[in-house]
This record gives structure tokens, sequence and C-alpha cells, in this order.
């Protein structure tokens, strides 16, 4: 049964863990946003307009393009029961951190 559920899940790697990345910054993304923007804030409003760009461009595409490998990498190297655990888990535990985040 586990190596079954596996091996559907295995050829989606990467995909699975690119949802993972992108789920976060989703749930994270304003936080994040809030913070640089309290940082920024008493800059004139070219820089914060520019820090801005930064951010959302090059720091939530960087971190995108850096994370998810180290993710795949570590799926991929998982015996079949517990990576079949791990993306379900996964996904729980990311639906839950969204459905509390959403209620603050």
């Amino acid at each position: 049964m586990w190596q079954s559920l596996a091996g559907f899940l295995r050829p989606f790697n990467s995909d699975i863990a690119l949802a993972w990345v992108a789920t976060l910054l989703v749930i994270y993304g304003d936080s994040i946003n809030g913070f640089v923007r309290n940082l920024v804030r008493r800059q004139m409003v070219v820089v914060r307009i520019l820090v801005f760009i930064a951010l959302c461009t090059f720091g939530y595409g960087a971190l995108t393009v850096w994370v998810v490998p180290f993710v795949a990498r570590f799926l991929s190297h998982q015996p079949a029961n517990l990576y079949v655990i791990l993306v379900v888990g996964g996904f729980v535990l990311l639906g839950i951190m969204a459905e509390r985040f959403n209620r603050r």
C-alpha cells in the first residue's frame, strides 16, 4: 500500500515541494511585508517602493528557487511509508496553519 501511494506521488515530488513553499509564503507573506514595512516606513516613497519590488520579486522568488530543491531532495530520500506520511501530513499541517493564521 505504501509503495503504491509513494509510487503515485513521487513523480510530483518537485510540485509538492513547490506547493509547500508557496503556501508558506502565502500564509506568512503579509507578516513578512508588514515587518519590512515597519523597517522602511520612515524612508522616502521611492526607497519604500524599491524595497518592496526587491522583496516581492527577488526575495520571494529567490527563496522559492533556493528552498524548493532542498525540500524536494529531502522528500525524495525518504522511504515509501514515511514519504506518504510526510506529504499528506505536510498538507494537513499547512491547512491547519492557514486556518489558524486566517483567524488572526
